[in-house]
């Protein structure tokens, strides 16, 4: 097995070949790897960014890789409810998740019964409400404006935070970032480290709406008047904060570290 999709819809990461050693992000159902080294049930994997852990062998799927790259030449949608339920096909697998997570992306071509169909690497299918499912545009990111980046955003105040989250069943700082991004066509890297190198630079004094502010180890979505939209590990998820020393509910940590700011929407 060189390369392999994701065949539950949330599949965590771990630093080590060990369940409970530290999670490092988490796969969504459908996503392709390139994999390496098997330990005790647990295959390195490696996605497209470069981010790399363990996961869980049972619950990856081989395939070629010609068949990964022409999956991610052609995803074309994405999940954009909290969860879309899973109507099986005839070809589905009884393993199959009963639901998909936001921001899961996927091959659509067609429907049955109502449903959507949707490809998966191996060419297999399975079902979906097409209600849930965002087309993504060929030309990337042309529908993400500032206000529907935050908009986006606040639709999950509230999600507790979690160490290594991609998903409303948690979300840690870097991937909730992601997630926002992602659900209109602008994919960023996994890691802070990473996203903080993307888009233009600009002066915290320039900052608008939607851009990315970086902080020591923390990244958040900028909203009017110096606040901030966050997964907040102090602030047990995602969270409004400000910057504003006046504010009630500033956050001096924050204000302090303070590192850059990032343009993605130039």
């Amino acid at each position: 097995m060189r390369c392999a999709y994701v065949t539950t819809n949330l599949l965590d990461l771990w630093s080590r070949p060990q369940f409970n050693s530290e999670r490092v992000s988490q796969l969504l159902f459908g996503e392709t790897v390139e994999v390496g080294a098997v330990r005790k049930g647990y295959i390195r994997v490696v996605q497209a960014d470069g981010y790399a852990g363990w996961a869980a062998q049972a619950h990856l799927k081989a395939i070629s890789r010609k068949q990964m790259t022409e999956f991610s030449r052609r995803i074309n949608a994405v999940i954009s409810g909290e969860k879309a339920v899973l109507h099986r096909s005839i070809q589905s697998a009884e393993g199959d998740p009963h639901f998909l997570y936001y921001g899961t992306r996927l091959r659509t071509s067609g429907r049955i019964r109502g449903c959507a169909r949707c490809y998966l690497p191996d060419e297999s299918f399975v079902l979906l409400k097409p209600q849930r499912i965002r087309p993504i545009k060929s030309r990337k990111g042309r529908e993400a404006t500032p206000a529907r980046l935050v908009a986006e955003a606040k639709r999950f105040l509230g999600v507790p935070y979690l160490w290594g989250g991609v998903s409303p069943a948690g979300f840690d700082c870097s991937g909730f970032a992601r997630a926002i991004y992602g659900i209109f066509g602008l994919y960023l890297p996994r890691d802070t480290k990473d996203q903080i190198r993307c888009g233009a630079k600009v002066s915290r004094e320039d900052v608008r709406t939607g851009d990315l502010l970086f902080f020591e180890r923390h990244v958040g979505l900028a909203l009017a008047g110096q606040r901030i939209i966050h997964a907040s590990v102090g602030g047990s998820g995602v969270r409004i904060n400000s910057l504003n020393p006046a504010a009630k509910n500033y956050r001096p940590d924050l204000d302090r570290s303070f590192a850059t700011a990032r343009r993605i929407l130039c």
